[in-house]
């Protein structure tokens, strides 16, 4: 509606100031800079929704100026720029225009054939091949924890449970998480040393080392909350990163890997069967 306000409005101003003029397909002209029009279709498909009329108003006029800025500028590069400035021009312009249009159906021809599910076997793998390449660079560790209220009256059940952590410990835990500050208890969570400290208020440099300890449980209490936490594992810097911690990352390399090997064999093919069609020659 408000797009509508503000094409009326221009096109109100452009009917008082001077013979209205269309394109081939009736499309009303709202500013000339040069020889060359912006047409009202145009207008509209760049304005934005605002909140007011006045806005809108405000918004299109920077527009039209903004578009006849540009359109001056061109002009005069056209009648001051010599002839070898413009042909260098002309070609950067084209060459472009032709990778855009080259990588746009390069991308859709990807998405059309290459298979984007990466098996567990391809993970594995990829992981086995390339362990140098997954060296930590600090500690990481497999934890859980639950800080809450030090008040809690379920604050025992709660530590037994997240020491067992069975299945129904889990879900135990699960139904309780609304009375907890903050949590984590995903079996596969691995974090870095610094984001742990990040995450766990109780933890700095000088003391880390102290939690550090495989399948141990801490309780850490403040003037606010209790912290529990149960450390389950951890791996030293310089040794190679659990698969789960990067599983993902390894999918996305795969997936990139697969993607390049196909456009690579793509460029190939498409040069054949230009060949072989006909579309192509290479006179000699």
């Amino acid at each position: 509606m408000r797009n509508n306000f503000i094409l009326h409005f221009f096109l109100l101003i452009s009917f008082f100031s001077c013979d209205q003029i269309y394109n081939v397909n009736q499309d009303p002209v709202v500013a000339r800079a040069g020889n060359t029009y912006l047409y009202t279709s145009e207008l509209a498909k760049n304005l934005p929704i605002f909140s007011s009329d006045t806005d809108s108003v405000i918004q299109a006029e920077n527009y039209i100026n903004n578009w006849a800025r540009k359109q001056l500028l061109i002009d005069q590069a056209i009648i001051n720029l010599n002839f070898e400035d413009q042909e260098r021009l002309e070609e950067l312009v084209q060459s472009y225009r032709s990778d855009l249009w080259s990588r746009a159906y390069k991308e859709f021809v990807v998405k059309s054939n290459i298979d984007t599910i990466i098996s567990k076997e391809e993970v594995e793998s990829y992981y086995l091949e390339n362990q140098n390449n997954f060296k930590l660079n600090e500690v990481m560790v497999n934890f859980r924890f639950i800080a809450l209220p030090s008040e809690n009256i379920d604050l025992l059940e709660i530590k037994d449970k997240l020491i067992r952590f069975q299945e129904e410990d889990k879900r135990f835990l699960d139904s309780l998480s609304f009375q907890f500050n903050s949590y984590q208890l995903k079996d596969t969570f691995w974090i870095k040393k610094r984001r742990m400290i990040k995450t766990l208020p109780f933890l700095k440099e000088t003391n880390f080392e102290e939690y550090l300890k495989k399948t141990q449980f801490f309780l850490v209490e403040d003037a606010f909350e209790v912290y529990l936490l149960f450390v389950n594992d951890f791996i030293l810097r310089n040794e190679v990163a659990p698969l789960v911690s990067i599983e993902n990352t390894i999918r996305k390399i795969v997936f990139n890997k697969r993607k390049l090997d196909f456009i690579k064999q793509f460029d190939k093919e498409i040069l054949q069967d230009a060949i072989q069609t006909k579309k192509f020659e290479l006179y000699r």
